[in-house]
């Protein structure tokens, strides 16, 4: 483990003509982590630049910022063999380095891992290299890196536990709940249907929603495997030739050859309006609207309780979460970079020009939204994005960094040009 200087960072790109105003201020800089040298920033003040410091990782690497800790699983370089898995934490005191904790061997091949953290354990999900080709979920302990369980499937959250769907070579489809912490079932249920959704809250699925040919839809509690309602809807078509959708208090139903868009309630399954969509689309809440987005792009806002559209606009494409009413759409078309704009979702209203960025959404709820774009010779502008405020206040300019950048309440991680990872304290 070594610690790199990246050098000092003398010089702040300009903001681009047309962005919002920023915060009243003078710039920050962001502290790396492992700083020799603690910074002040003032108006007549030399800047003095701490190092960040570097996780050496191959390319292929799977990682994980969450809430100050930093998980890698990396490649051997063999694609049948095991791979690493390793824990460490970042230091919150300057001179400190950040702390392996624990590293250990996991099954999951490399290149194919997906790392996520639930309470005290810590979830690897990915291919094993078995026959069957089927992904496995991996428990360990956070603390220790001891492997607690595993299982087939991804396995979704919901509340302190998750949720398992097993299919059967002939017979219905099986969801299992499972205890995070010991890998046990708390309930299953079989559901014999021809699709699933999930409706997701703040902490993960709270509903169920089945539909079995040609035309039963039931509700069940994820928490509790409870049915809750049932009821044969009269949709229209069949399960082939709609799409479904659960968004809120609502179970949408999208038929595709006559262009109708139904929406029934979730409580009870009565129907609630029907209106024509003749563009293929996925809906989510949009402050306190229903949103649909094109395939396309492009973004229709309706009411939710009579599915009137309230504002429609085919310049956008989501680009981020909502906070505050408001959410940031980028400009349709070709390439990876289109400026950013703040729309108020309630309605459609264009607050504030951002500028052109691309954006690092973060990892935990508390986690601030940054937003990134090359500044030349190999460096990277990094700004503080306030999607509520329609602001962006740039932060500091990186050298040697490529860009896969991750960001919690606290830390920005991004992968340097050598394919290691850079990690940098950020300012409050």
């Amino acid at each position: 483990m070594t610690v790199i200087d990246l050098g000092e960072l003398r010089d702040v790109e300009p903001e681009p003509s047309g962005a919002a105003p920023r915060a009243v201020g003078r710039p920050l800089r962001l502290a790396a982590v492992l700083a020799s040298t603690l910074l002040v920033l003032a108006a007549a003040a030399p800047v003095v630049h701490r190092a960040a410091f570097v996780l050496p990782a191959p390319l292929g690497t799977s990682v994980l910022l969450y809430d100050g800790e930093v998980f890698l699983h990396d490649p051997t370089g063999d694609p049948t063999a095991p791979a690493r898995l390793s824990a460490w934490t970042i230091p919150t005191s300057p001179g400190a380095r950040p702390v392996r904790r624990w590293q250990t061997s996991v099954p999951v091949t490399s290149g194919s891992g997906a790392l996520r953290r639930h309470g005290d354990v810590l979830l690897l999900s990915g291919a094993t290299g078995r026959p069957d080709g089927r992904h496995r979920t991996f428990a360990y302990d956070r603390g220790t890196g001891r492997l607690r369980w595993q299982r087939a499937g991804g396995g979704e959250t919901a509340g302190s536990g998750l949720l398992f769907t097993e299919y059967g070579p002939q017979g219905p489809l099986t969801v299992h709940s499972v205890d995070a912490a010991t890998g046990r079932d708390r309930w299953s249920v079989s559901l014999p249907s021809a699709a699933v959704l999930y409706r997701s809250a703040a902490d993960g699925v709270d509903r169920i929603v089945t539909v079995r040919p040609p035309d039963t839809v039931e509700v069940w509690d994820a928490r509790r495997g409870v049915k809750l309602h049932g009821a044969q809807l009269d949709y229209g078509g069949t399960p082939s030739d709609t799409g479904f959708d659960v968004v809120g208090d609502l179970l949408l139903t999208v038929q595709r050859s006559s262009g109708r868009l139904t929406a029934y309630g979730l409580d009870g399954l009565d129907r609630r309006w029907q209106v024509p969509s003749t563009t293929p689309a996925s809906f989510g809440p949009c402050g306190p609207l229903l949103c649909a987005s094109g395939q396309a792009g492009g973004i229709r806002a309706l009411d939710p309780a009579t599915g009137r559209t309230v504002w429609q606009d085919a310049r956008w494409e989501f680009a981020s979460d909502q906070r505050g009413g408001r959410a940031v759409v980028s400009s349709l078309g070709r390439g990876g970079w289109h400026p950013l704009v703040v729309l108020d979702v309630a309605s459609g209203r264009q607050v504030a020009d951002l500028g052109t960025w691309q954006l690092v959404q973060p990892t935990t709820p508390d986690g601030r939204m940054l937003g990134w774009r090359p500044a030349g010779a190999g460096r990277m502008t990094v700004a503080d994005v306030d999607v509520a405020a329609a602001t962006v206040r740039v932060l500091d300019v990186l050298p040697t960094v490529s860009g896969d950048c991750r960001t919690d309440a606290g830390l920005l991680l991004c992968r340097l040009v050598d394919g290691a990872f850079g990690v940098w304290r950020l300012p409050r």
